[in-house]
Protein backbone atom coordinates (compact mmCIF):
# COMPACT_ATOMS: atom_id res chain seq x y z
CA UNK A 1 0.00 0.00 0.00
CA UNK A 2 2.90 2.14 0.84
CA UNK A 3 4.44 1.68 -1.73
CA UNK A 4 1.69 2.13 -4.48
CA UNK A 5 1.25 5.25 -2.59
CA UNK A 6 4.54 6.88 -3.32
CA UNK A 7 4.40 5.91 -6.88
CA UNK A 8 1.27 7.87 -7.03
CA UNK A 9 2.48 10.93 -5.67
CA UNK A 10 5.66 10.66 -7.97
CA UNK A 11 3.51 10.32 -11.18
CA UNK A 12 1.12 13.31 -10.03
CA UNK A 13 3.81 15.04 -9.07
CA UNK A 14 5.46 14.84 -12.81
CA UNK A 15 5.04 17.91 -15.01
CA UNK A 16 3.42 16.45 -18.20
CA UNK A 17 0.69 14.51 -18.70
CA UNK A 18 2.44 11.75 -21.42
CA UNK A 19 4.91 11.36 -18.65
CA UNK A 20 1.90 10.98 -15.95
CA UNK A 21 0.20 7.90 -18.44
CA UNK A 22 3.46 6.06 -19.07
CA UNK A 23 4.26 5.65 -15.66
CA UNK A 24 0.57 4.17 -15.09
CA UNK A 25 0.49 2.35 -18.13
CA UNK A 26 3.74 0.10 -16.84
CA UNK A 27 2.10 -0.82 -12.98
CA UNK A 28 -0.69 -1.84 -15.01
CA UNK A 29 -1.21 -5.91 -14.59
CA UNK A 30 -2.97 -6.50 -17.82
CA UNK A 31 -2.08 -4.27 -19.98
CA UNK A 32 -2.37 -5.35 -23.44
CA UNK A 33 -5.57 -3.17 -24.33
CA UNK A 34 -3.06 -0.40 -23.26
CA UNK A 35 -0.57 -1.04 -24.85
CA UNK A 36 -2.11 -1.32 -28.29
CA UNK A 37 -3.94 1.92 -28.11
CA UNK A 38 -1.09 3.64 -27.34
CA UNK A 39 0.90 3.25 -30.12
CA UNK A 40 -2.11 4.27 -32.76
CA UNK A 41 -3.07 7.00 -30.36
CA UNK A 42 0.54 8.43 -30.15
CA UNK A 43 1.95 8.87 -33.85
CA UNK A 44 -1.33 10.69 -34.83
CA UNK A 45 -0.39 13.57 -31.29
CA UNK A 46 3.44 13.51 -32.53
CA UNK A 47 2.50 14.37 -36.37
CA UNK A 48 0.08 17.15 -35.81
CA UNK A 49 2.11 18.62 -32.10
CA UNK A 50 5.43 19.94 -34.55
CA UNK A 51 3.01 21.61 -37.51
CA UNK A 52 1.32 22.97 -34.03
CA UNK A 53 4.23 24.26 -32.79
CA UNK A 54 5.66 25.71 -35.96
CA UNK A 55 2.86 27.65 -37.46
CA UNK A 56 1.11 28.30 -34.32
CA UNK A 57 3.14 28.93 -31.04
CA UNK A 58 5.39 31.67 -32.81
CA UNK A 59 2.63 33.66 -34.18
CA UNK A 60 0.92 33.49 -30.27
CA UNK A 61 4.46 34.56 -28.88
CA UNK A 62 4.61 37.64 -31.25
CA UNK A 63 1.26 39.11 -30.51
CA UNK A 64 1.54 38.45 -26.86
CA UNK A 65 4.91 40.46 -27.10
CA UNK A 66 3.20 43.39 -28.97
CA UNK A 67 -0.08 43.76 -26.83
CA UNK A 68 0.91 43.11 -23.41
CA UNK A 69 3.57 45.65 -21.89
CA UNK A 70 5.97 43.54 -19.25
CA UNK A 71 5.08 45.91 -16.60
CA UNK A 72 1.12 47.29 -16.21
CA UNK A 73 2.99 50.00 -14.24
CA UNK A 74 5.40 51.03 -16.98
CA UNK A 75 2.39 53.05 -18.83
CA UNK A 76 1.18 54.67 -15.43
CA UNK A 77 2.29 58.49 -14.75
CA UNK A 78 2.44 60.21 -11.73
CA UNK A 79 -0.62 62.19 -11.18
CA UNK A 80 -2.73 60.42 -13.39
CA UNK A 81 -6.35 59.94 -12.26
CA UNK A 82 -8.14 57.14 -12.13
CA UNK A 83 -11.82 55.77 -11.20
CA UNK A 84 -11.52 53.06 -8.81
CA UNK A 85 -13.80 50.54 -7.29
CA UNK A 86 -12.70 49.43 -3.03
CA UNK A 87 -11.15 45.75 -3.69
CA UNK A 88 -10.77 45.43 0.16
CA UNK A 89 -9.76 47.16 3.54
CA UNK A 90 -7.62 47.24 6.30
CA UNK A 91 -6.50 49.12 9.20
CA UNK A 92 -3.97 51.04 7.61
CA UNK A 93 -5.89 51.93 4.35
CA UNK A 94 -7.60 50.91 1.39
CA UNK A 95 -7.03 48.56 -1.82
CA UNK A 96 -7.96 49.57 -4.74
CA UNK A 97 -8.86 48.72 -8.32
CA UNK A 98 -8.02 50.84 -10.74
CA UNK A 99 -8.51 48.56 -13.72
CA UNK A 100 -4.56 47.80 -14.70
CA UNK A 101 -4.17 44.54 -13.30
CA UNK A 102 -2.14 45.89 -10.09
CA UNK A 103 -4.41 46.93 -6.59
CA UNK A 104 -3.21 50.74 -5.72
CA UNK A 105 -3.26 51.50 -2.14
CA UNK A 106 -4.50 54.38 -0.07
CA UNK A 107 -3.20 55.14 3.04
CA UNK A 108 -5.74 56.31 5.50
CA UNK A 109 -3.78 59.80 5.80
CA UNK A 110 -4.46 60.31 1.77
CA UNK A 111 -8.58 59.78 2.36
CA UNK A 112 -10.74 62.78 1.58
CA UNK A 113 -13.34 63.42 3.95
CA UNK A 114 -15.61 66.58 5.71
CA UNK A 115 -14.19 65.03 8.72
CA UNK A 116 -10.99 63.71 10.16
CA UNK A 117 -10.58 59.64 9.15
CA UNK A 118 -9.82 57.78 12.08
CA UNK A 119 -11.05 53.99 10.89
CA UNK A 120 -11.26 53.05 7.22
CA UNK A 121 -14.14 50.29 7.39
CA UNK A 122 -16.24 53.65 8.40
CA UNK A 123 -15.12 55.52 5.49
CA UNK A 124 -14.68 52.85 2.85
CA UNK A 125 -16.15 49.64 1.55
CA UNK A 126 -15.40 47.10 -0.93
CA UNK A 127 -17.34 48.04 -3.80
CA UNK A 128 -17.32 51.88 -3.48
CA UNK A 129 -15.98 53.43 -6.28
CA UNK A 130 -13.18 56.27 -5.77
CA UNK A 131 -11.41 58.62 -7.28
CA UNK A 132 -7.64 58.21 -6.95
CA UNK A 133 -4.64 59.81 -8.39
CA UNK A 134 -1.16 58.24 -8.30
CA UNK A 135 1.03 59.32 -6.23
CA UNK A 136 4.00 57.11 -5.80
CA UNK A 137 4.95 54.21 -8.60
CA UNK A 138 7.52 51.19 -7.73
CA UNK A 139 6.92 49.04 -11.31
CA UNK A 140 9.92 47.27 -9.63
CA UNK A 141 7.45 45.69 -6.80
CA UNK A 142 4.91 46.10 -8.72
CA UNK A 143 3.10 48.70 -6.42
CA UNK A 144 1.52 51.76 -6.81
CA UNK A 145 0.70 54.31 -4.04
CA UNK A 146 -2.81 56.34 -4.35
CA UNK A 147 -4.52 59.44 -2.73
CA UNK A 148 -7.71 60.97 -2.83
CA UNK A 149 -6.15 64.50 -3.12
CA UNK A 150 -5.88 65.91 -6.46
CA UNK A 151 -2.56 67.01 -7.03
CA UNK A 152 -1.46 70.23 -8.30
CA UNK A 153 -1.63 70.67 -12.06
CA UNK A 154 1.44 72.13 -11.92
CA UNK A 155 4.89 70.88 -10.17
CA UNK A 156 8.63 71.33 -10.71
CA UNK A 157 8.96 69.76 -13.43
CA UNK A 158 6.35 71.27 -15.87
CA UNK A 159 6.89 74.47 -14.47
CA UNK A 160 8.97 75.94 -16.87
CA UNK A 161 10.13 80.09 -17.29
CA UNK A 162 7.78 81.85 -19.75
CA UNK A 163 4.51 79.99 -18.63
CA UNK A 164 1.43 81.85 -18.56
CA UNK A 165 -1.10 81.21 -15.76
CA UNK A 166 -4.75 83.05 -16.09
CA UNK A 167 -6.99 83.40 -13.35
CA UNK A 168 -4.65 83.23 -10.23
CA UNK A 169 -5.58 84.06 -6.87
CA UNK A 170 -4.18 86.33 -4.18
CA UNK A 171 -3.74 84.84 -1.04
CA UNK A 172 -1.28 86.72 0.67
CA UNK A 173 -0.03 90.52 0.43
CA UNK A 174 3.35 91.14 1.82
CA UNK A 175 5.53 94.28 2.00
CA UNK A 176 6.98 93.43 -1.33
CA UNK A 177 4.56 91.42 -3.00
CA UNK A 178 2.21 89.18 -3.19
CA UNK A 179 1.36 85.43 -3.27
CA UNK A 180 -0.57 83.75 -5.59
CA UNK A 181 -2.06 80.33 -5.80
CA UNK A 182 -1.18 78.62 -9.21
CA UNK A 183 -2.40 75.28 -8.52
CA UNK A 184 1.43 74.08 -8.02
CA UNK A 185 3.89 73.07 -5.48
CA UNK A 186 3.80 76.36 -3.95
CA UNK A 187 2.22 79.83 -4.00
CA UNK A 188 4.03 81.88 -6.47
CA UNK A 189 5.38 86.04 -5.70
CA UNK A 190 4.70 88.79 -7.42
CA UNK A 191 6.63 91.82 -6.36
CA UNK A 192 5.37 95.19 -6.44
CA UNK A 193 7.74 96.48 -9.30
CA UNK A 194 6.54 93.76 -11.53
CA UNK A 195 2.86 95.04 -11.45
CA UNK A 196 1.87 97.82 -13.43
CA UNK A 197 1.49 101.38 -11.95
CA UNK A 198 -1.53 101.84 -9.34
CA UNK A 199 -2.03 97.81 -9.51
CA UNK A 200 -2.12 96.84 -6.30
CA UNK A 201 -4.11 93.53 -5.72
CA UNK A 202 -6.01 92.82 -2.43
CA UNK A 203 -6.41 89.26 -0.81
CA UNK A 204 -8.90 87.14 -2.36
CA UNK A 205 -8.52 89.20 -5.80
CA UNK A 206 -8.32 87.17 -9.32
CA UNK A 207 -5.39 88.15 -11.24
CA UNK A 208 -6.30 87.83 -15.03
CA UNK A 209 -2.80 86.66 -16.05
CA UNK A 210 1.08 86.46 -15.06
CA UNK A 211 4.23 84.96 -16.34
CA UNK A 212 6.32 83.25 -15.21
CA UNK A 213 9.93 84.14 -14.87
CA UNK A 214 11.63 82.24 -12.11
CA UNK A 215 11.80 78.42 -11.05
CA UNK A 216 14.04 77.35 -8.74
CA UNK A 217 13.20 74.09 -7.00
CA UNK A 218 16.40 74.15 -4.40
CA UNK A 219 15.17 77.58 -2.90
CA UNK A 220 11.25 76.36 -3.36
CA UNK A 221 11.06 79.96 -5.13
CA UNK A 222 8.39 80.26 -7.63
CA UNK A 223 8.71 84.04 -9.35
CA UNK A 224 6.02 85.43 -10.97
CA UNK A 225 5.06 88.92 -13.36
CA UNK A 226 2.07 91.03 -14.05
CA UNK A 227 4.03 92.65 -16.70
CA UNK A 228 4.45 90.77 -20.00
CA UNK A 229 7.87 89.32 -20.16
CA UNK A 230 10.39 90.23 -23.47
CA UNK A 231 9.80 88.12 -26.41
CA UNK A 232 13.69 88.25 -26.65
CA UNK A 233 15.41 87.83 -23.44
CA UNK A 234 18.58 89.30 -23.24
CA UNK A 235 20.65 86.13 -22.59
CA UNK A 236 19.18 85.68 -26.44
CA UNK A 237 20.60 89.14 -27.93
CA UNK A 238 23.87 88.58 -29.70
CA UNK A 239 26.01 90.79 -31.38
CA UNK A 240 26.00 90.27 -35.54
CA UNK A 241 22.06 89.02 -34.87
CA UNK A 242 19.59 90.16 -37.32
CA UNK A 243 16.03 91.47 -36.01
CA UNK A 244 13.45 92.59 -37.49
CA UNK A 245 11.62 95.46 -35.44
CA UNK A 246 9.51 98.44 -35.37
CA UNK A 247 10.57 101.91 -35.04
CA UNK A 248 8.83 103.52 -32.20
CA UNK A 249 10.49 107.04 -32.30
CA UNK A 250 13.52 109.14 -33.46
CA UNK A 251 15.13 111.42 -31.50
CA UNK A 252 18.27 113.32 -32.32
CA UNK A 253 20.82 110.86 -30.98
CA UNK A 254 18.93 108.45 -33.36
CA UNK A 255 16.06 105.94 -34.03
CA UNK A 256 14.52 104.04 -31.77
CA UNK A 257 13.53 100.19 -32.89
CA UNK A 258 11.64 97.58 -30.86
CA UNK A 259 13.01 93.76 -31.60
CA UNK A 260 10.36 92.43 -28.70
CA UNK A 261 13.26 92.73 -26.24
CA UNK A 262 12.87 94.16 -22.47
CA UNK A 263 14.48 97.54 -24.06
CA UNK A 264 14.12 99.03 -27.04
CA UNK A 265 17.88 98.81 -29.64
CA UNK A 266 18.89 102.52 -30.69
CA UNK A 267 20.36 103.31 -34.05
CA UNK A 268 22.88 105.93 -33.14
CA UNK A 269 23.23 108.81 -35.15
CA UNK A 270 27.04 109.77 -33.70
CA UNK A 271 27.95 105.95 -35.24
CA UNK A 272 27.17 107.14 -38.42
CA UNK A 273 30.05 109.59 -38.67
CA UNK A 274 30.66 113.07 -37.88
CA UNK A 275 28.17 116.21 -38.62
CA UNK A 276 25.01 116.02 -38.63
CA UNK A 277 22.31 113.39 -39.87
CA UNK A 278 18.55 114.01 -40.09
CA UNK A 279 17.37 110.23 -39.25
CA UNK A 280 14.32 110.89 -40.43
CA UNK A 281 15.76 110.65 -44.00
CA UNK A 282 16.32 107.21 -43.42
CA UNK A 283 13.37 105.48 -41.72
CA UNK A 284 10.25 106.93 -40.24
CA UNK A 285 8.30 105.66 -37.12
CA UNK A 286 6.10 102.61 -37.54
CA UNK A 287 7.94 101.48 -40.29
CA UNK A 288 9.31 97.68 -40.06
CA UNK A 289 12.86 97.50 -40.32
CA UNK A 290 16.21 94.80 -40.31
CA UNK A 291 18.79 95.90 -38.16
CA UNK A 292 21.67 94.22 -36.98
CA UNK A 293 22.84 93.69 -33.32
CA UNK A 294 26.13 96.55 -33.36
CA UNK A 295 26.34 95.71 -29.54
CA UNK A 296 24.87 94.77 -26.10
CA UNK A 297 25.13 96.05 -22.05
CA UNK A 298 23.32 93.99 -20.38
CA UNK A 299 24.55 96.16 -17.01
CA UNK A 300 23.22 98.96 -18.66
CA UNK A 301 19.95 97.72 -19.98
CA UNK A 302 21.53 98.82 -23.74
CA UNK A 303 21.28 97.66 -27.47
CA UNK A 304 23.05 99.36 -29.98
CA UNK A 305 21.61 98.87 -33.56
CA UNK A 306 22.84 98.82 -37.40
CA UNK A 307 20.14 99.24 -40.12
CA UNK A 308 20.58 96.90 -42.66
CA UNK A 309 22.01 98.08 -45.75
CA UNK A 310 23.61 101.26 -43.97
CA UNK A 311 27.25 101.62 -44.25
CA UNK A 312 29.39 103.34 -41.69
CA UNK A 313 32.19 104.55 -44.34
CA UNK A 314 28.67 105.93 -46.08
CA UNK A 315 28.86 108.88 -44.17
CA UNK A 316 32.54 109.48 -43.96
CA UNK A 317 34.02 112.40 -45.78
CA UNK A 318 37.09 111.65 -48.26
CA UNK A 319 40.05 113.97 -47.96
CA UNK A 320 44.09 113.75 -47.72
CA UNK A 321 46.01 114.07 -44.69
CA UNK A 322 46.88 117.89 -45.15
CA UNK A 323 43.50 118.75 -47.41
CA UNK A 324 41.20 121.58 -45.77
CA UNK A 325 37.85 121.03 -46.45
CA UNK A 326 35.53 124.03 -47.46
CA UNK A 327 31.89 123.79 -45.74
CA UNK A 328 30.14 123.93 -48.93
CA UNK A 329 32.53 120.71 -50.21
CA UNK A 330 31.81 118.98 -46.78
CA UNK A 331 27.76 119.78 -47.05
CA UNK A 332 27.99 118.64 -51.13
CA UNK A 333 30.11 115.34 -49.62
CA UNK A 334 27.61 114.48 -47.17
CA UNK A 335 24.38 115.10 -49.15
CA UNK A 336 26.33 112.47 -52.00
CA UNK A 337 26.99 110.46 -49.27
CA UNK A 338 23.55 110.57 -47.30
CA UNK A 339 21.72 109.73 -50.86
CA UNK A 340 23.99 106.99 -51.17
CA UNK A 341 23.00 105.68 -47.66
CA UNK A 342 19.31 106.29 -49.12
CA UNK A 343 19.30 104.46 -52.09
CA UNK A 344 21.28 101.35 -50.10
CA UNK A 345 19.26 101.10 -47.63
CA UNK A 346 16.37 101.15 -49.96
CA UNK A 347 17.39 98.33 -51.84
CA UNK A 348 17.57 96.22 -48.81
CA UNK A 349 14.48 97.31 -47.86
CA UNK A 350 13.05 95.59 -51.50
CA UNK A 351 15.06 92.30 -50.95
Amino acid sequence: MNDETMNTQEAVALPAESEVAEVSTSEMPSGEIAVETTPEAAPEAVAETPASAEVQTPAVAERTDASAPANPLDAVKLREHFKGKVARTDLGGAFVDIGIGVEGFIHISQMVSDKPVTRVADFLKPGDEVDVYAARINAARKRIDLTMIKPPVFDWDNLEVGRQLNDVKVVAVESFGAFVDIDGPKHGLVPFNLMPKGDRPKVGDLIPIVWVIEVNQDKRRIGLTMIEPAIVPWERIRKGEQHTGRVTRIERNGAYVDIGAEREGLIRTSSLGGGFVNMSTMVTVGEQVTVHIAKVDTQRKQIDLTLDGMETEDFSLSSGPDEVISPFAVAMQRAQKVKKAQDRIAAAKKN
